[in-house]
């Protein structure tokens, strides 16, 4: 199966708004849950004409060890009302045998899926063919705060926040946010169990992508639906733009060492700031962008 990434046209969340300096905004690193109204019309929808995208989600949901997806019976009833939504929204169609599981969803939707039950704050079911170095399986059934407890400082910072927003989303409503990552290649399925390269000390400049998740979070009868879309890019893209540039230094410079070390970073952060530094000069001390 060939993998890619998706280009920055394809993604579509329903803004002419630029992203990249909403990931990074100026100061330090920081867990922020910055929301802002969404669009599930247009997150949604399909988004790749070739049918590429679809087909490869298609190809890991057969994978043999079925670590692409999961439930709970909380999750089955989330199922169903994701399908009403679904076909609401006018995006898929109903199965010949009448099935409304979350495989044949899965199917035909290009998003990844996640659901959580507002009952319990927990994740009910799930299917995520791009992960971000998580494993699904061990985060359905565990609640939000169980989830992210691995994730340093992240529940202090943040998490009374999350769950706030979660009990209180009211059904059709959606907001949409973003998180980033940095990666080795520009593969979509970066599942611990992949065993892709990770980035160290060895890494070259041509050899760091940025990974970008955009969320979209609605509301469900009794729960919320999470979807979610992958794109990539060469890190040296940023430095089209000298703000972007300079933040994302910022970023990486002052990012704590639990975090770099739960991001799988800490070994080449100071690497990546080196070339960072070698392709497009930052002044030091100062906010100021050197054109080089």
């Amino acid at each position: 199966m060939t993998e890619r990434s998706v280009s920055a046209s394809k993604v579509t969340t329903g803004e002419n708004v630029p992203f990249w300096k909403r990931l990074f905004a100026p100061g330090g690193f920081e867990w922020a849950f910055r929301m802002r109204k969404g669009d599930a019309q247009a997150f949604f929808a399909p988004q790749d004409s070739t049918g590429t995208l679809l087909k490869e989600r298609n190809e890991i949901l057969d994978h043999p060890s079925g670590r692409y997806l999961a439930t709970t019976t909380a999750g089955e009833v989330l199922t169903d009302q994701v399908w009403d939504l679904a076909l609401e929204l006018g995006q898929v169609k109903e199965s010949p045998d009448g099935k409304r599981d979350l495989l044949s969803l899965s199917r035909q939707w290009e998003a990844d899926l996640v659901m959580m039950d507002i009952s319990t704050k927990s994740v009910a079911a799930g299917s995520v063919c791009f992960p971000s170095s998580w494993d699904l399986a061990h985060v359905v059934g565990k609640t939000l705060d169980e989830v992210h407890e691995v994730v340093p400082k992240l529940n202090p910072q943040i998490g009374e926040m999350i769950n706030r927003f979660v009990q209180s989303l009211s059904p059709g409503k959606s907001f949409c946010r973003e998180n980033w990552s940095f990666t080795r290649t520009a593969d979509l399925d970066y599942h611990p169990a992949v065993g892709r390269r990770r980035l160290d000390e060895s890494l070259t400049l041509d050899e760091v992508f940025l990974r970008i998740e955009h969320q979209i979070f609605t509301g469900l009868p009794d729960g919320v639906l999470m979807g979610v879309r992958i794109e990539t890019f060469p890190l040296k893209d940023l430095a089209t733009d000298p703000d972007v540039w300079r933040m994302a230094y910022e970023k990486l410079q002052t990012m704590p060492e639990d975090v770099a070390n739960y991001k799988s970073m800490d070994a080449a952060i100071p690497k990546i700031l080196e070339v960072m530094e070698a392709y497009q000069p930052i002044a030091k001390n100062s906010r100021t962008f050197v054109a080089k």
